[in-house]
């Protein structure tokens, strides 16, 4: 698979991946503070940025994703020192730990999925894995496409609360080009993971990074998982919602920094 990614800065190489519905442009501030000391391999998953699309009624599914990242760390000869994600990405960060866990020497978890729940209050993937939430995924591509030609302003309003401009219009732009399948697929493929019980057996050292005010993933996720992994270190911030990188950059990229040292 030909993903889309950035290489920047020298050292030892750090992998950076995104959530749903997002693009390697939201490591930009990370990568800038990062990359006098490493090498950030910042991706597109397929079907989200400048990657390739889904053709047809393609599924694509986590495992999917993951498979795809193996892969790619293969081609390149990757040996990450660190794994960061963020949401879904930190979801298949927790995989490819699991999975893979002579690739991966480290990892970073940003508001990260681990139990397959999001939506805050109403709990979306359990309304997902429904016969009735299905069915509605099957037929959105409409709703979809008029979504994110009509709709984004008014989805992504609500981020302006907490967001500058630019982190709200990136958001915005990287939703408008996430395809259907990728992003459909994808919900229901995170409501149906489950990570909880592989996460005592994940030794690599690893820092997690949640916001208290997160409506979009619950914090407890990444509590849960500070709380079974290890070698891991919660880092909550009070202020911080599903963002915690553009609502608190100098924190978070200061608490990455000392923890990759």
């Amino acid at each position: 698979m030909d993903l889309h990614y950035t290489c920047t800065g020298s050292g030892p190489d750090i992998l950076l991946i995104h959530g749903w519905a997002s693009s390697h442009r939201m490591w930009n501030r990370l990568v800038r503070d990062l990359s006098p000391v490493a090498r950030c391999w910042a991706v597109d998953l397929y079907g989200f940025g400048q990657s390739p699309h889904p053709l047809g009624d393609e599924v694509i599914q986590v495992q999917h994703h993951l498979n795809i990242l193996h892969d790619f760390c293969e081609l390149h000869d990757l040996r990450p020192k660190a794994v960061i994600g963020h949401s879904m990405g930190g979801l298949l960060t927790l995989k490819l730990a699991a999975q893979y866990p002579k690739l991966v020497e480290k990892i970073v978890l940003l508001s990260p999925v681990v139990t397959g729940r999001y939506g805050v209050p109403v709990d979306l993937n359990r309304l997902v894995q429904t016969d009735w939430g299905e069915l509605a995924l099957a037929k959105s591509k409409p709703f979809w496409l008029l979504a994110q030609n009509l709709l984004t302003p008014m989805i992504n309003r609500p981020a302006h609360w907490y967001l500058d401009d630019e982190a709200s219009n990136r958001i915005m732009e990287d939703f408008q080009r996430a395809s259907w399948q990728a992003s459909t697929y994808a919900l229901q493929s995170i409501a149906r993971e489950n990570m909880e019980p592989h996460l005592p057996a994940i030794q690599q050292p690893a820092l997690v990074i949640v916001g208290s005010r997160d409506v979009t993933v619950p914090p407890d996720e990444g509590r849960l998982a500070a709380r079974l992994l290890p070698h891991a270190r919660l880092f909550e911030i009070d202020h911080a919602h599903h963002q915690p990188l553009d609502e608190a950059p100098e924190q978070v990229v200061q608490a990455v920094q000392t923890f990759l040292r």
